[in-house]
């Protein structure tokens, strides 16, 4: 999946980032704060996902990931990557117009899609912006965009857990097809302007 987001970008979201996770999923699960895998820039990057399996949430363990040598071809994980258009496919080195988050897979469990749209709302949210699900034909507000998905977003997270429980019995984990043209234009980008040349503090 992949919405688009337009705003203010002066606004930052680096220290508000921190807390994302918590509002996507939870804080803590009996009494166990839960850790995440995310990572982060001041420059609108955040890249975040939920371990299913170290969740401290052991309906999880009761459920048929079909997990092989490859947990990304699984809904085990779902990567929630928010970033500046041509960002990604520039090796870092430009950036367009527009906020987009993507996932990895093409359809993607209630308790991510959850996860998603409130990240979408909190980034709209901090830069006063506006929200695209149609590949920026169309923009709605932070409240249209509510109001829409409000069936989900009034989910507890214990809710969507159970629905996605189900999901996964029928679901077929598909890669967003998007990546695949981000990473050949990732590829095209480097033949033509080579590596980025990092400082030694960078390496």
């Amino acid at each position: 999946m992949r919405l688009y987001l337009k705003g203010n970008y002066e606004a930052s979201i680096y220290q508000a980032s921190m807390e994302y996770p918590w509002k996507m999923w939870f804080k803590e699960r009996k009494g166990v704060e839960v850790c995440f895998s995310y990572a982060r820039d001041d420059d609108f990057y955040f890249s975040v996902s939920l371990d299913k399996f170290s969740s401290n949430d052991e309906r999880w363990g009761m459920a048929d990931f079909r997990v092989g040598n490859d947990p990304w071809a699984t809904f085990k994980r779902e990567n929630i990557n928010l970033n500046f258009e041509d960002s990604y496919e520039s090796d870092g080195r430009e950036k367009g117009d527009y906020l987009r988050i993507i996932t990895t897979h093409k359809d993607i469990l209630t308790v991510d899609k959850r996860a998603l749209y409130i990240l979408a709302i909190e980034v709209a949210t901090a830069i006063d912006g506006h929200i695209s699900e149609d590949d920026k034909e169309t923009w709605l507000s932070i409240e249209e965009f509510k109001t829409k998905h409000a069936e989900l977003l009034h989910l507890t997270y214990d809710e969507a857990v159970n629905i996605s429980l189900e999901e996964i019995k029928v679901m077929k984990a598909i890669d967003e097809p998007l990546w695949e043209e981000l990473d050949r234009k990732r590829e095209e980008y480097i033949q033509i302007h080579g590596e980025v040349e990092l400082d030694d503090e960078d390496e």
